[in-house]
């Protein structure tokens, strides 16, 4: 713990010593200690998704995976910090003044790409070869509230919430094959696929919408730099 606080501290003194005569100063520390809150929000809603009691998991309970929850914890976890805070920066070292609508523009953009990229490795967390991802997804031992669970969810019969139940968020080879099974089985990667295709469409319009046209450039690049990644 002592180390983390010490490196979120040398974000400051950094941020100080390079920026503290530019007139957006007070803005770009703004910037990073919401992003810092903003992210403990995702990290607690991510970790409540699968609560311990006593350094031990609590019982499996799938009413907590939903696509709701999800959602607020791929907004805060993810799409702040990866893709807004550094648009963000750019606008303000700019002095693009606080109120111009290019921050909330490229906030409609960015938690958009935000949650596409988290799905992105759910996915390929569960579906992609470790070879080709870099390393072993374990999604599933480790109960996470993942899109392909949630998504699961809102398909599954009883019978086959029933499979997953009994398997998922367990350490047994066998029991992770048989939740990538139903996976399949319930078509999760033609979801997926059809996910993908709209997040794309709805990406391109919303980057269209900005002016000046310029600024589009850098949300181009970033969602060139996730269209169907696969690691």
């Amino acid at each position: 713990i002592n180390d983390a606080l010490f490196l979120e501290n040398l974000i400051y003194k950094s941020l100080r010593r390079h920026f503290k005569k530019h007139p957006s100063y007070v803005q770009i520390l703004e910037l990073f200690i919401d992003t810092t809150h903003q992210t403990e929000i995702g990290q607690h809603i991510d970790t409540n998704g699968t609560p311990y009691a006593n350094g031990k998991r609590a019982e499996l309970d799938l009413s907590r995976f939903t696509l709701d929850r999800y959602r607020g914890c791929v907004r805060y976890k993810t799409s702040y910090y990866s893709f807004y805070l550094s648009c963000a920066l750019s606008l303000a070292y700019c002095e693009i003044p606080e109120d111009s609508d290019m921050y909330q523009k490229a906030n409609d953009v960015c938690m958009r790409l935000g949650e596409y990229f988290q799905v992105q490795d759910d996915y390929l967390d569960a579906f992609a070869p470790p070879e080709v991802l870099g390393k072993i997804g374990t999604d599933i031992e480790d109960a996470k509230c993942s899109w392909m669970v949630c998504q699961a969810l809102s398909l599954a019969n009883e019978e086959q919430k029933e499979i997953l139940m009994k398997h998922y968020g367990k350490h047994d080879p066998e029991g992770v094959a048989k939740v990538k099974e139903l996976y399949k089985d319930l078509d999760l990667m033609k979801v997926y696929e059809e996910y993908e295709e709209e997040q794309k469409t709805a990406c391109d319009a919303l980057i269209g919408s900005i002016e000046p046209k310029s600024f589009q450039e850098l949300f181009k690049f970033l969602l060139g730099k996730i269209y169907k990644r696969q690691k």
